[in-house]
């Protein structure tokens, strides 16, 4: 009953005990006679194989201290028919090393099935009374022993001393010895047949996952007392070596199959994948791991206002140049982390730009549109949500003052910088832009507007969202955007400004990944409405507030098909669902930000924020609060 309910209790009692497994079912044999011996162990495991046990627990000691086994039940264990059974056994209590058996066969290649258990203490360390493994082994008749083929080699050690559970009349004790150890790799080897039907015909999996994933004691490596060390529950229930995707026999390796998705494809995050591990093992991995979140937002604000340490110089015939060496890393130097900005101008007017980092601040973009965007390279929201998607990289923008209070400003964005690799980009796709804004300011510099026209190619994705490897979706679309805004600057140091943007993109789309997208051609919108105000409470402080939509697609559809799990017969099931783009809501975005000065070298900021239909999902909303002390000393 004790080793019984450590390895099954399954809390329908009134005391709350809970055994490792507890949706495992128990069969339950006696093998001891009369006098204590054991005996029939062939008919009960026969009989526990035809009603589908695929563990046993053999919690028992051996009649000789040491020798734990039988010709009879060695010969048993190694036969064909039980091949798929794991057998657990308790090393004893005699507090010696096990000896050395002479065996008929090569125990490593037919024993595959077999764990040995030693007792640990709390503290980790093996019980005195505990046996051990030692260096002894089951030998081949005639040939010295393999290395393999040391009991070391089949031996773990599990929680023995004090272990509180059920006893033989319905109340509870605390017990000691091996017997009480092995029931808990039992319970593991359940967890592992329970959650991945497949291993119940996979014994030598089930051992070399339990063996593999055991906590190193002692000695480092497999050693003479504590064999591969402690069982760990959650290491074995974690994926294990190479982890791949799968679909139509086609396998694709998880570490290279990335998704990036933004806003505007924000309905592929209701759904999860399958991946497999070594042992053809499945696991899932929900898609909304790859959106995008409010936590870089709020690092980057955090680290953002007052902490640029440009190194800038300005030359007399209207040259100019700044670099960001705050990124600069002396240990990883590379000039993908180098933000830096270039600038020409003229006396008629002219002037161009040159840099790496962000390029829409020279668009003259309002700034309460732009405070508090989702994420560099990600940000389909703000003044410009088309165009920020090849928002990050290199650019040159040239900029013509027309008279009247017009300027044409047009260039090329991308969103990848020099010396970079798809990792620096997020694995966002590959975008480059061309853009080209109309702009006017009144005379009393109280009115400005814009219009401006941005022609966007992505490599590998669409409107920010994109596959590698088994991901692929599409192999590259084009977006024409169009954004109108203003701005107006009101008495009392408030200004208002709003943007409204419509895309329409076009492009190929690919069927060989998990993701097949249905549309070669999708429609999107966003907006943004923004108030700042100057001098709210002193001279020098301001408030901004902002309403915005993401960049949302109007409609379409995509299907994710890929192979799902291996049942109990190693029969692989795969899964094909349909996801609709036309999303079930709106995401709004209410952000406020508030600076003041405090002192001369401290100031205080706050931020918050409240998303509204999160990610365009119905009553599915995100909200946040950061306060920020700044000081320089």
């Amino acid at each position: 009953t004790h080793v019984a309910t450590t390895i099954a209790a399954n809390n329908t009692g009134s005391t709350g005990f809970v055994g490792v497994a507890p949706k495992a079912r128990i069969l339950s044999y006696g093998v001891f006679d009369d006098f204590g011996w054991v005996g029939g162990e062939e008919n009960a495991i026969d009989s526990a194989r035809k009603k589908g046990a695929r563990v046993i627990n053999m919690s028992y000691g051996a009649a000789v201290p040491g020798r734990l086994f039988s010709r009879s039940l060695l010969n048993i264990m190694a036969a064909a028919k039980n091949k798929d059974i794991v057998f657990v056994r308790a090393a004893g209590n005699d507090a010696v090393k096990l000896t050395s058996w002479v065996m008929p066969f090569n125990a490593f290649s037919r024993l595959k099935n077999l764990i040995i258990v030693g007792n640990i203490k709390r503290n980790k360390k093996i019980h005195w009374s505990s046996n051990r493994p030692g260096e002894g082994c089951f030998k081949t008749r005639g040939k010295a022993c393999k290395n393999k083929n040391k009991f070391k080699y089949f031996f773990v050690v599990a929680p023995g001393t004090n272990i509180y559970a059920g006893k033989g009349n319905g109340a509870y004790v605390s017990m000691t010895g091996t017997s009480m150890a092995a029931p808990h790799v039992t319970g593991v080897v359940a967890l592992l047949q329970g959650y991945w039907p497949v291993l119940k015909k996979r014994a030598g999996s089930v051992t070399n996952i339990i063996f593999h994933t055991a906590q190193d004691l002692g000695a480092k490596g497999v050693d003479p007392i504590y064999g591969w060390g402690m069982v760990r529950a959650d290491k074995a229930m974690s994926p294990l070596g190479r982890k791949y995707l799968r679909k139509n026999n086609k396998v694709y390796s998880l570490s290279s199959s990335r998704l990036r998705v933004s806003h505007a494809l924000a309905a592929l995050t209701s759904e999860s994948i399958s991946f497999f591990d070594k042992y053809d093992r499945d696991f899932q991995i929900p898609l909304a791991t790859f959106a995008p979140s409010y936590h870089g937002t709020l690092d980057r604000w955090m680290k953002a206002e007052n902490n640029r340490s440009d190194s800038s110089q300005k030359f007399e015939d209207g040259l100019s140049f700044a670099v960001d060496t705050e990124q600069y890393n002396p240990n990883d130097p590379s000039l993908s982390g180098i933000p830096f900005h270039l600038s020409y101008r003229e006396e008629d007017g002219l002037a161009w730009h040159f840099g790496q980092g962000n390029a829409t601040e020279r668009l003259e973009s309002p700034e309460s549109l732009t405070f508090g965007l989702m994420g560099e390279g990600n940000s389909l929201t703000g003044a410009y949500p088309v165009l920020s998607i090849a928002e990050g990289g290199t650019y040159g923008l040239f900029k013509q003052q027309l008279g009247q209070g017009f300027s044409l400003t047009s260039g090329v964005l991308s969103n990848t910088r020099l010396d970079s690799n798809d990792e620096d980009r997020g694995y966002a796709p590959k975008a480059n832009a061309l853009v080209l804004s109309l702009d006017r300011t009144s005379e009393d510099r109280k009115l400005s507007g814009h219009i401006t026209a941005t022609y966007l190619t992505e490599e590998d994705g669409v409107l920010g969202t994109g596959g590698v490897g088994g991901l692929h979706f599409a192999d590259g679309f084009d977006t024409n955007a169009i954004t109108v805004g203003t701005q107006y600057r009101m008495p009392n140091d408030y200004s208002v400004s709003a943007s409204y943007t419509t895309a329409f993109s076009q492009g190929d789309t690919v069927s060989n990944g998990l993701l097949t997208l249905h549309n070669s051609k999708l429609s999107s919108t966003a907006f943004a409405v923004g108030l700042e105000k100057q001098k709210l409470a002193t001279d020098r402080d301001y408030l901004k507030f902002s309403i915005s939509q993401p960049l949302r697609v109007d409609g379409g559809s995509m299907t994710l098909t890929h192979d799902d799990y291996y049942d109990e017969d190693e029969v692989l099931h795969s899964r094909t669902v349909g996801i609709d783009l036309g999303s079930s809501g709106r995401q709004i975005d209410y952000q406020l930000q508030y600076t003041r000065p405090l002192t001369k070298n401290r100031d205080l900021g706050l931020f918050a924020y409240y998303a509204q239909d999160y990610l365009h999902k119905n009553n599915h909303h995100d909200y946040g609060l950061v306060v920020r002390l700044k000081g320089t000393y």
